[in-house]
């Protein structure tokens, strides 16, 4: 309308009045003519509207298959023949409704995600400028065998401003569950630490801690602390160190950062796959699962990180055995209830142990219940073996040989679980556990509970010497002889098994068969 009342005043310079009256009645008739009523004219500017925004979506090889009356030019741009009409310019009302027809269906959510999927499909793998990739593009699988999947798929609700190389991975896409923001449970670098006699003002010596030795650099990481932060990134005895902690899978586990020349410093993703933590490096923003230490998306897949040995003690146990360790501190540089349990009540056993978030519990093999603790190996072929928690703890001490390893399997009581009531002081003693070969310089020991240890020590059978939850011989013939550490950890079954779906479990009956 504005445009014809632009064009009347244009007229009233050169026509009278009458000639001016004619003009205007004859637009006025024609605007009407060609809009139709305002709420019809409503409708096809919305469904207009929408449908240019479905179009702006569409590849230009499917702009190029639609027919061009789908999309007409204004009229400002549209050149007009010699005695084209405006009725002649304009789709006629059938047409009109096919398009408003073409329009809903493609703002329809089902064709939206059609168009999507079509243009995922469609999409070339182009990787960012200068990008590196840690195998060959043309890679296939990872040295493990693993395959490898190549396409342009992206995720739709989450790492949309990430740097994430989507389009190379191990997993499908749809795996990923987002349980917080990228960050939003802050790793820490770089952490502070006391002394064993300034960490006992605030800690009772039943605490658990996460221990890491690396060439006699002991330092001992409170779960309490580690269940707000879930990661930490230092050095110790010189090596790059990232220790982890996944609260819903119950799951330490410490490793080298380094690969190559290439220190790496690992964030919380906030997604999670099987409820296990997804880290991602700060270097290619690759994500990385815990529970494996695998790159499973991004440009460092096929890389796998180094386990450093991770058990879980308490703040007795590291004093007894390493009196000159140092315990990170509570100062963190974040404002956090250090302490408290932000997942109270998470494995008590009254309420059937942890509901596994994220998770189809349909898929929860039922030879364990799901809460049940487990010691968990992968060997060096790969393979995977269980020992459930309660066999542990009621044998006290399990040899088994598994994957070429002759081994032991301790339990110690006096470590709190660190998920149970809402103060971790308070909290139900668990225990803890350890794995050790049991060849020592060519001698095979066996081992039994030690009757005067009070439960924290073991005896072997050949020379009678005592030994602590370390493998160190504290006593006897063989006093300072240390016993070769095999990499375990202690996980949820539900959360075991589902990265091993093929393990062995030991369960009670069967160590108590071996025992006895």
């Amino acid at each position: 309308m504005l445009r014809i009342m632009k064009i009347i005043r244009n007229l009233a310079r050169t026509v009278g009045a009458v000639g001016l009256l004619i003009v205007a009645l004859a637009l006025l008739l024609a605007a009407c003519g060609d809009d139709g009523p305002p709420d019809q004219q409503d409708q096809r500017t919305a469904a207009t509207q929408e449908a240019d925004a479905q179009s702006a979506q569409i590849q230009p090889a499917q702009q190029e298959a639609e027919p061009q009356e789908s999309q007409p030019a204004p009229a400002e741009e549209e050149p007009q023949q010699a005695g084209e009409s405006a009725a002649q310019r304009e789709p006629s009302p059938a047409s009109r409704a096919q398009q408003d027809e073409q329009a809903q269906q493609a703002s329809s959510p089902a064709a939206e995600q059609s168009d999507r999927q079509e243009q995922q499909e469609q999409q070339e793998i182009r990787l960012p400028i200068g990008a590196v990739t840690f195998l060959p593009l043309d890679a296939t699988e990872t040295a493990e065998g693993i395959p490898i999947i190549r396409d342009g798929q992206r995720p739709r609700y989450f790492g949309l401003d990430w740097g994430t190389i989507w389009s190379i991975r191990l997993i499908d896409l749809d795996d990923l569950s987002q349980g917080a923001a990228r960050d939003a449970i802050p790793a820490i670098s770089g952490p502070l630490y006391v002394t064993l006699e300034e960490a006992a003002a605030y800690y009772t010596d039943n605490v658990p801690l996460v221990q890491v030795n690396v060439d006699g650099d002991v330092r001992g990481f409170p779960l309490e602390i580690l269940t707000w932060h879930e990661i930490v990134n230092d050095t110790i005895g010189g090596v790059p160190i990232t220790v982890t902690y996944c609260p819903l899978c119950n799951t330490a586990i410490a490793f080298e950062s380094q690969i190559g020349e290439e220190v790496f410093k690992f964030g919380v993703s906030g997604l999670l796959r099987n409820s296990d933590l997804v880290m991602y490096d700060r270097n290619t923003e690759s994500l990385w699962q815990q529970s494996s230490g695998r790159a499973i998306v991004g440009a460092m897949v096929g890389a796998r990180l180094t386990y450093v040995p991770a058990p879980v003690v308490s703040l007795g146990q590291l004093r007894s055995a390493y009196p000159d360790a140092i315990v990170m501190s509570r100062d963190t540089g974040w404002f956090r209830e250090y302490g408290q349990n932000p997942y109270r009540g998470y494995d008590d056993p009254e309420r059937g142990g942890p509901y596994p978030f994220f998770f189809d519990r349909d898929t929860i093999d039922e030879r364990l219940p799901p809460a049940e603790r487990v010691v968990s190996i992968e060997g060096p072929s790969g393979a995977a073996i269980a020992y459930a928690w309660s066999a542990v703890a009621d044998a006290r001490v399990i040899h088994d040989s598994f994957d070429g390893i002759d081994l032991v399997v301790f339990w110690t009581p006096g470590v709190l679980s660190i998920l149970d009531t809402g103060h971790a002081a308070m909290a139900r003693d668990v225990g803890t556990t350890a794995v050790f070969e049991t060849s020592l310089e060519g001698q095979t020991l066996s081992f039994a509970p030690n009757p005067a240890g009070e439960g924290q020590t073991f005896i072997d059978e050949q020379t009678g010497s005592v030994w602590d939850i370390f493998g160190r011989a504290v006593e006897g013939e063989l006093a300072g002889s240390q016993l070769t550490r095999v990499i375990h950890s202690d996980h949820f079954w539900f959360a075991w098994q589902a990265f091993h779906p093929d393990t062995e479990v030991v369960s009670m009956v069967m160590a108590v068969d071996a025992d006895g």
